[in-house]
């Protein structure tokens, strides 16, 4: 699993590096103010983006790897189960057809398709893929909504777990991970304010600058190497079933 959650770190880190040279496009004074705003705005709502899809993609993976560790459906832990079935039956219920236009059909196949997935994990398949239902946040991705991404599959508390990081602890020049801890926090929650002031404004105004945008990239990009060492170190293995003891050939 180590190898899993080092690629999709890698790939998050390609991804900020690529919106690095975009922040750069737009740090020359000489370029137009409203061009400038415009562009940093963008830099910021696709930063926040990303490091979502990163964190979502990390949980279902440890998800994955919670479930293939566990012998049987009855060893896994209840928030897991509860959370799939609950989310699988909230998207069922959000559902819109038109009987009318004939659609009546197709959307009665896909809804019993996404039933029967969760209906069969729940009889013991642990092979069904329950994770896109399972791991959804309704918020921002800060510090609560990581760890209750996490939770859910047995695993409490991520953010503390990843402030002994050496990542984390380099980044804020700190050797105590409480501290790191509480500084982990509060640049998450700020980032987040920031983005949700460009993306709840009405009009342009006042925007990141350049040098805070690659602040927040090296932060975020910080608390996923951290965060990449937490599960590699915490993910169970996989369950191999033993293998019954060849019997041996009866004499004559």
């Amino acid at each position: 699993m180590a190898a899993l959650f080092d690629a999709i770190t890698d790939e998050l880190v390609e991804d900020l590096d690529a919106i690095r040279s975009l922040v750069a496009t737009f740090s020359d004074a000489k370029q137009p103010p409203k061009l400038r705003i415009a562009a940093a705005n963008s830099a910021t709502l696709l930063v926040a983006a990303t490091f979502e899809e990163f964190i979502r993609e990390m949980a279902r993976e440890y998800a994955r790897a919670v479930v293939s560790g566990v012998e049987k459906f009855e060893k896994l832990p209840n928030d897991l189960v509860g959370t799939a079935w609950k989310r699988t039956m909230d998207g069922l219920g959000k559902i819109k057809f038109d009987m009318k236009q004939g659609q009546g059909g197709d959307v009665f196949v896909a809804a019993q398709a996404r039933f029967s997935v969760i209906y069969e994990f729940c009889r013991g398949d642990l092979s069904k893929d329950i994770y896109r239902e399972l791991i959804h946040n309704e918020n921002n991705m800060r510090p609560r909504e990581i760890n209750g991404l996490f939770k859910v599959s047995g695993l409490s508390d991520v953010c503390t777990k990843c402030s002994d990081k050496q990542p984390l602890l380099d980044l804020f020049g700190e050797s105590e991970p409480g501290k790191a801890h509480g500084k982990t926090l509060t640049n998450i929650e700020d980032f987040f304010e920031r983005r949700n002031n460009i993306a709840h404004a009405l009009k342009l105004g006042q925007s990141s600058s350049p040098e805070q945008i690659n602040t927040d990239i090296d932060m975020l990009e910080s608390f996923a190497k951290a965060l990449g060492q937490t599960l590699a170190a915490v993910a169970p293995p996989q369950f191999v079933p033993a293998v019954a003891a060849e019997a041996a050939p009866v004499g004559t």
